[in-house]
Parts: structure tokens; sequence; C-alpha cells
């Protein structure tokens, strides 16, 4: 048996790399958006075909081999970089938009039930009712019963949360009102 000499076994080396470079880089993609894999997919080609070289090409030309070996291995590697980053951008741009909507839809809730509120006078939602006054309606009741019929039910079961209201989310229009007023 011959010994290899110290290109032939950097080249081995290289050609190995490049090998588990591809299959590193292949498994990454999964996780990738179709788009971001498919701009890789090229570059893993290219490093595979680095590292299917034969034994004779590898002790002919050792120093070829690992230099095409070394550079499909960084042009990989730069292409896994981008991909993953941008991936990583668009999930995080996603991820700011959503929470732009939900602060949005929050805003335009609190602004919807906020001058409703504001227009009609409200008596404490905490206040303890007493005995003698349980059975009649106060002057305030009736008032606020018809501000609060202005309202969507959406915006009613926000101010049944905001008034520490529990049980509202299957209550009708009506009984939402009833709730809280």
């Amino acid at each position: 048996m011959a010994k290899s000499t110290k290109a032939q076994r950097a080249a081995r080396d290289a050609v190995e790399n490049a090998h588990d470079a591809a299959k590193r880089a292949k498994k990454t993609t999964r996780k990738l958006p179709k788009k971001d894999a498919r701009e890789v997919a090229p570059f893993i080609d290219e490093a595979k075909a680095a590292a299917d070289v034969s034994r004779k090409k590898l002790k002919a030309k050792p120093r070829k081999t690992t230099e095409r070996a070394e550079r499909a291995t960084r042009r990989l590697e730069k292409a896994v970089a981008r991909a993953v980053d941008d991936a990583e951008r668009e999930s995080e741009a996603k991820r700011a938009q959503k929470r732009l909507k939900k602060q949005s839809r929050a805003a335009s809730t609190a602004e919807a039930v906020a001058p409703a509120e504001a227009a009609v006078p409200s008596a404490p939602a905490e206040a303890p009712v007493p005995a003698a006054a349980a059975g009649s309606e106060s002057p305030a009741s009736p008032t606020r019963a018809t501000g609060l019929a202005a309202l969507t039910v959406v915006q009613l079961r926000v101010a049944a949360r905001e008034a520490g209201r529990t049980g509202y989310s299957r209550l009708t229009k009506a009984q939402l009102i009833d709730l809280l007023s």
C-alpha cells in the first residue's frame, strides 16, 4: 500500500468537509421556506459534486481537488447563512406585522368603547347595591343601557373584561347589557 502525500490527505479532508457541509445544508433547508431552500439547492449540488471525486483523480490532482472542495464548501456555507438570515428577517417582519394588527385592533376597539362610556355616566361597577334600592331602577340605568345598546357584542365583551366581569363570553347582547348596567 502506497503512502499518501500531505496534499492528498488535505484533499481527502476537504472532500469530506464538502460532503458533511452538503449534508448539514440539506438538513437545514428542510426548516427553511421553499423559496430560500431553492436558492441554496445549486450550492448543495456543487458541494456534492466536489465531494464525489474518484480516488484516481484525488491522487493525480490533489491540490486542484482541495481547492474545488474548499471553494464549494465556502460558497455553500455563505448561501446557507444568507438563506437563514433572510428567513429569520421574514419571520420577524411577519411577527411585527401581527403585533401591529393586534395593537390596532385593540386600539380601535378601545376607541369604540371609550366614547360610548364617556358619553354615558356610569355607576361604580364594584359598589354594593343597598337592599332598599335593589328593587328600584337607579336614574342612571336607563341612560347607561341605551348607551350600551349602541355598542356591538365584541365591544360589550371588551367592556365586560375591563370591568372585571367573568362568564361573559357566551352571553347575548341583551345579557351583556344587563351585566354591565
